[in-house]
């Protein structure tokens, strides 16, 4: 028995990108499930489903990433199993692919959490490709929010709240009975240099353990405030019920920070869920039955 499930971000997607968005996250899928059906492991998959979509640029992730207000991308991601293994990355400029340094982190590391400068350089040491130039499209959104919406004279709570980015994640369960969760982003559009949002940070963009795997996406600082994919943990521990495991969570979040935050969520039996109290999400999935993609709209 074996599962995936895969999201492209929650927030309000327009119709001119949900076409590509959905072929790009409908390849990470099959990337990710081909390495499940050949016996591969869930960290293995979910790995090579997120770099797969920082490949792809029509995502906030790699090289689609968002640009902060100088301009500049500053990467997170965050990787963690039901092994134990918990790695994560944020700010880094470097890697094409910051998951894969997060799983770098998490396998072959004592940390938990590599930032900025040192987490560029270890990129380098241990060969990952660096990541180019940033993307024509990528260039232009930057340069009708600073000029079109002159953003940067307003105060950076209003950025938040109107320019957020999405992040890129993937659950899995493998043959073995492993659960993982991987996740990456680029953060908020015109984000202050170092900010941080929940994607690097276990407990509020991921987790994981022997049960449960889940991951986040949505707006970092009320992701981070409300602990969520802890709090979808703990949902599910006293309930056992995935799906209740992030209805719950979304619905508190959306009571206090309206159309914020998405979850997707795997447990140890096969049961998968997702869910958004934001206008839309972009999901792909095979839940033993059927590869499905989709443009989830209004889950709660």
């Amino acid at each position: 028995m074996y599962r995936i499930v895969i999201h492209g971000g929650a927030g309000n997607w327009s119709e001119r990108n949900v076409e590509a968005a959905l072929k790009s996250i409908g390849e990470a899928l099959e990337k990710g499930l081909d390495i499940l059906r050949r016996g591969g492991t869930a960290g293995e998959a979910v790995v090579e489903a997120v770099a797969t979509m920082e490949d792809s640029g029509y995502f906030n992730a790699g090289i689609g990433s968002s640009l902060n207000i100088e301009g500049v991308r500053e990467m997170d991601a965050g990787y963690a199993d039901s092994e134990g293994n918990i790695g994560a990355v944020s700010g880094v400029r470097r890697p094409k692919n910051p998951i894969r340094l997060a799983y770098w982190v998490a396998r072959e590391t004592d940390h938990v959490l590599l930032t900025g400068e040192g987490a560029d350089r270890i990129s380098a040491w241990i060969g990952l490709e660096e990541i180019g130039e940033i993307p024509e499209h990528v260039l232009r959104r930057y340069q009708d929010l600073v000029i079109q919406r002159r953003v940067i004279g307003e105060r950076n709570k209003r950025v938040v709240e109107t320019y957020y980015g999405d992040t890129v994640g993937a659950v899995a369960l493998d043959k073995y009975g492993n659960l993982a969760t991987a996740v990456s982003t680029g953060g908020l559009w015109l984000k202050l240099t170092g900010r941080v949002g929940d994607t690097p940070i276990y407990g509020a963009g991921f987790i994981a353990n022997r049960y449960y795997a889940a991951n986040a996406t949505g707006i970092g600082e009320y992701i981070v405030e409300s602990l969520l994919c802890r709090r979808a943990l703990e949902e599910y521990m006293e309930v056992g019920d995935v799906y209740r495991s992030i209805q719950i969570p979304l619905k508190e979040l959306g009571l206090r920070r309206p159309s914020s935050a998405g979850l997707i969520a795997v447990d140890r039996f096969g049961n998968i869920a997702y869910g958004h109290n934001t206008p839309s999400m972009v999901v792909a999935y095979y839940d033993g039955r059927r590869v499905k993609t989709l443009l989830s709209r209004n889950s709660i």
